[in-house]
């Protein structure tokens, strides 16, 4: 057996009222780009019913020591992205800001008016993304009220309500208001962003079935991954062009990120 040339990629197993959540933390560029082209690949054919793809989203950032001038936006410290039960929390803060170390497939993600991105406030997140690193998200489900009933809910509350999760969803004030920004995080940090883009992204899923825009297409609340191209060599050939991208690489050019974006998500295979 021919070992990877790549190191290992950090995953770890967050569950969530018993369900497991493979998630992968990192402040590498490089094992951001692996983890959102194996998304594309197990989830390609979602983009192209009426539907699309739901993608849980939120934003985790260290509270400023001073007020912030009116119109600024605190810098994010994370970005957490979930898909099914796979999820990614993104280090934002250690991989430089100016958009520089962002991989330009992200951008092309987050601007796929395919892809919804569900989240609880999502729009304030969505402007940290846009003030510090130049990050457009085009298609949001806004989670805040969505629920119905009185008031605004918490998303602990409607994860009990509408999905029947009633462990692993709270979101203790200590750890929002951790440092987000450290080179590496806490466990119970990481358990805080992976629970929090899981339980987005299955109330993202619920309420757009309910709401009819896909029902035959996700009518089990889940995010199915395809396989079914393993026999035919598919994966393996997929896996081979993983190891070619996901290395630390200076030269690695958006260009190519692009044509191998489009490539992917413009064809049903």
């Amino acid at each position: 057996m021919v070992a990877r040339r790549n190191p290992v990629v950090p995953r770890r197993t967050v569950r969530v009222d018993g369900c497991p959540v493979q998630t992968t933390v990192t402040t590498r560029p490089a094992v951001a780009r692996r983890w959102l082209y194996t998304t594309l690949w197990r989830q390609r054919r979602r983009l192209h019913p009426a539907g699309g793809l739901t993608v849980g989203l939120g934003v985790q950032w260290t509270p400023p020591s001073r007020r912030l001038p009116a119109g600024v936006e605190p810098q994010p410290g994370t970005l957490q992205l979930c898909c099914g039960n796979r999820c990614l929390v993104f280090q934002l803060a250690r991989v430089g800001g100016g958009g520089g170390a962002v991989p330009q497939i992200l951008r092309r993600f987050l601007a796929d008016a395919r892809v919804t991105f569900a989240g609880y406030y999502v729009a304030s997140d969505c402007r940290k993304l846009r003030a510090h690193h130049g990050l457009e998200v085009e298609s949001t489900l806004e989670l805040c009220g969505a629920g119905g009933g009185t008031g605004r809910p918490s998303m602990a509350s409607m994860a009990r309500r509408l999905l029947g999760i009633r462990h692993g969803v709270e979101k203790p004030m200590k750890l929002s208001r951790s440092r987000w920004d450290g080179a590496k995080l806490s466990r119970e940090q990481v358990r805080y962003a992976a629970a929090d883009a899981y339980i987005s992204c299955r109330l993202g899923v619920h309420l757009r079935c309910r709401a009819a825009v896909h029902v035959a297409d996700q009518d089990d609340e889940s995010e199915v991954e395809y396989s079914d191209d393993d026999e035919h060599g598919g994966w393996g050939r997929f896996s081979g062009f993983l190891e070619r991208v996901s290395g630390d690489q200076q030269d690695w050019e958006a260009s190519v990120d692009d044509h191998v974006y489009d490539s992917m998500c413009s064809v049903v295979y």
